[in-house]
C-alpha cells in the first residue's frame, strides 16, 4: 500500500514538473515575441519618421526654394541631391515644381530605376489640402515603398513646388530576414508590404502577437514556431523524473534512519533518567548557595550602611569646633542684646522693640543651624523621592559656612530660575554635597583666592548639579573613587566621601562623575534620574 503511493507521488510530481515547465516556457516566450514585436515596430516607425524630417528639412532649405524661383537645379544642386540620398538610405528624393514636373530627382541606383516624369493630380490635390501626404507605393522593380511628399511655399505663402522621399521596406530585408520567427507587416488595406516565414505550422494564435502602429498605419505580425514549448516540456519531464527518484531514496532512507532513531530514543531515555537525578541534586546545591549569596549581599548592604554613617561622624567630628565657635556668637549677641533691652525699656521703647526684634532673628538662626546638624546625623533609610534638587545644596553650604569662611574660599551658588527636581532623599543628598563642597574647600583654602562654584544644568529630562573649584584638581579620577583613597593622611581623612557619594548617587539612580573644570581644576557632575518628572509638562 506504501509503495503504491510512493509511486502515484512520483506520478504526480513528474506531470505537474512537465506542466509547470510547458507553461513557464509559454509565459516566457510570449514575453520575449512581445517584446521583440514592439522593438521591430519602433524600428519601423523611426525609418519612416526619418522619412518625413528628410522631407520637413528640404522644404525649409533657402536652397530649394531658391531653384523653385529660378525652375530649374543647378548641376551642382543635382550633385549634391545624389549624395542625399546615399547617405540617408533613401531609395529616390525629388524636387517638382508648382506645376507638378519633376524638376530634379536624386537617385540612389539610377540604372535599376526611372522616376515619374510629373506628380499625380490626386497627389498634388492632397498636398494642396493636407500639407503633407504619407503613403505606401508599388513598384514593380523596387517593391514597396513608403512615400512622404510635403508642398515648398515662400516666404509670402507662395505655392513653389513639392518635395517627395521614397524609403524602401526592402532596405529592412538584411535585419529582419535574419529573424527565426515569421514576421508580415500589411498596410492598413490590408496590403502586404513585407513577408517572410521560417516555419509552415499553422498559426497558433499564444505565441502570435499584433502591433498596430498609430502613426503610419501598419500592422505588424510576429509568430514564433510553438515547437519551441516542446523544449520547455522536455526540461520539466527530466527534472520531474529526478524529483521521483530523490524522493524513493528519501523514503528508502527515513526508513533506515526511523530504525536508527528507535534505538537512539531508547539510549536517550535511559540517559535522560540518569541526567535528571543528577540535575535534582545540583539544583539543591544552586539553592544552597543562592541562599549563601543573599546573606553575603544583606552583609555587604549593611556594610555599607555602617560606612554612610561613619562618614557622617567623621563630618560632625570636624565641623566641632566650629559649631562651638559659630553657637558662641549668637548666644553673646543674644545676651547683650537682651541686657540692653532692660535698660532701654524705661526711656526708648521705640529703640527697645528693634533690639527685641534683633534678638528674636538670632535666636531663629541657632535654631536653623541645630535643625541642619540633627537631620544630617539622622541615618536615612527613606527611598528616593522627586523633589526640589536646590534645596538640600543650600542646607549643605550652611552647615559648611563656618568651614568656607575660615578658609576664606568665595562660593558662587546658582539657584535655578525656577526649580529643578530630580529623585534623591533630602539627608543623603545632603551629604554628597557636603563631602564634595568639603573637598573642594580643603583644597582651595589658602590666600583668600580659593573659588568654588555651584550650577545647575540640563533640563527636566536630564538634571544635573556641577561643582567645580579652582583647585589643583584630580590626579587620577578613577583612583580618586576607590574606597581608602585619601590625599588628607595629615587631616585624619578616611577616604570615603567620594566612594561613598557615588554609591549615594547610585542608589539615586543617578551618577557622580569627576573632570576638569574649565580653566584648571575640579570639576564633580552629578547626575539625576528624573523619573516621572522627566515626563511632567
Amino acid at each position: 500500500m506504501a509503495r503504491t503511493g510512493i509511486l502515484l507521488a512520483c506520478a504526480v510530481a513528474v506531470g505537474l514538473s512537465t506542466a509547470a515547465a510547458a507553461y513557464f516556457g509559454f509565459v516566457r516566450e510570449r514575453a520575449e515575441v512581445e517584446r521583440l514585436a514592439l522593438r521591430l515596430d519602433r524600428q519601423l516607425t523611426n525609418d519612416f519618421s526619418q522619412n518625413v524630417r528628410l522631407v520637413s528639412l528640404l522644404t525649409g532649405h533657402n536652397d530649394v526654394r531658391a531653384a523653385l524661383r529660378l525652375g530649374r537645379l543647378s548641376k551642382a544642386e543635382k550633385g549634391a541631391l545624389n549624395q542625399l540620398v546615399i547617405k540617408t538610405a533613401r531609395v529616390a528624393i525629388l524636387v517638382a515644381d508648382a506645376s507638378g514636373e519633376i524638376v530634379a530627382a536624386g537617385l540612389r541606383n539610377p540604372d535599376a530605376s526611372r522616376p515619374i516624369a510629373a506628380l499625380p493630380a490626386k497627389l498634388r490635390r492632397t498636398l494642396a489640402s493636407n500639407l503633407l501626404s504619407r503613403r505606401f507605393v508599388q513598384r514593380n522593380d523596387l517593391g514597396w515603398m513608403f512615400e512622404t511628399a510635403r508642398t515648398v511655399y515662400s516666404e509670402d505663402g507662395t505655392r513653389l513646388g513639392y518635395v517627395l522621399a521614397y524609403q524602401s521596406l526592402e532596405d529592412l530585408g538584411p535585419t529582419w530576414g535574419a529573424l527565426p520567427e515569421n514576421l508580415e507587416v500589411s498596410a492598413a488595406g490590408g496590403e502586404v508590404l513585407y513577408a517572410h516565414h521560417r516555419f509552415d505550422a499553422a498559426r497558433w494564435r499564444p505565441l502570435r502577437i499584433s502591433v498596430p502602429s498609430q502613426v503610419h498605419g501598419t500592422l505588424l505580425v510576429l509568430e514564433r514556431d510553438p515547437r519551441v514549448l516542446v523544449v520547455y516540456g522536455a526540461i520539466g519531464l527530466a527534472l520531474g523524473m529526478a524529483l521521483s527518484l530523490a524522493l524513493i531514496f528519501g523514503v528508502s532512507s527515513a526508513s533506515r534512519r526511523r530504525a536508527l532513531a528507535e534505538a537512539r530514543i531508547n539510549a536517550l531515555a535511559d540517559a535522560a533518567a540518569v541526567l535528571e537525578a543528577r540535575v535534582a541534586e545540583r539544583t539543591a546545591e544552586l539553592r544552597s548557595e543562592i541562599e549563601q549569596h543573599k546573606r553575603t549581599e544583606q552583609a555587604l548592604h549593611d556594610s555599607q550602611s555602617q560606612l554612610v554613617q561613619a562618614s557622617k561622624l567623621k563630618v560632625l567630628n570636624d565641623m566641632a569646633s566650629g559649631l562651638s565657635h559659630e553657637l558662641s556668637q549668637p548666644l553673646f549677641a543674644l545676651e547683650a542684646n537682651l541686657d540692653t533691652l532692660t535698660c532701654q525699656l524705661e526711656s526708648q521703647p521705640q529703640t527697645a522693640l528693634a533690639s527685641l526684634e534683633k534678638a528674636k532673628r538670632v535666636t531663629r538662626r541657632m535654631g536653623q543651624i541645630l535643625s541642619n546638624l540633627k537631620g544630617f546625623a539622622r541615618k536615612d533609610v527613606e527611598e528616593p523621592v522627586w523633589m526640589d534638587l536646590s534645596q538640600p545644596v543650600t542646607d549643605a553650604l550652611e552647615i559648611l559656612e563656618h568651614e568656607v569662611a575660615r578658609g576664606h574660599v568665595t562660593v558662587r551658588h546658582s539657584p535655578p530660575a525656577k526649580p529643578m527636581c530630580g529623585m534623591a532623599t533630602p539627608t543623603r543628598l545632603q551629604q554628597v554635597i557636603v563631602n564634595i563642597v568639603s573637598n573642594s574647600v580643603d583644597a582651595v583654602a589658602k590666600d583668600g583666592t580659593g573659588v568654588l562654584r555651584i550650577t545647575y544644568s540640563g533640563d527636566a529630562s536630564k538634571p544635573q548639579i556641577c561643582i567645580c573649584d579652582n583647585g589643583p584638581g584630580f590626579c587620577d579620577p578613577k583612583a580618586v573613587l576607590a574606597p581608602f583613597f585619601t590625599t588628607k593622611e595629615d587631616q585624619n581623612g578616611l577616604g570615603l566621601g567620594l566612594s561613598i557619594s557615588r554609591d549615594i548617587m547610585q542608589s539615586f539612580g543617578g551618577g557622580l562623575h569627576l573632570g576638569t573644570a574649565t580653566g584648571g581644576g575640579a570639576s564633580v557632575t552629578l547626575d539625576f534620574n528624573p523619573g516621572d518628572g522627566g515626563h511632567r509638562p
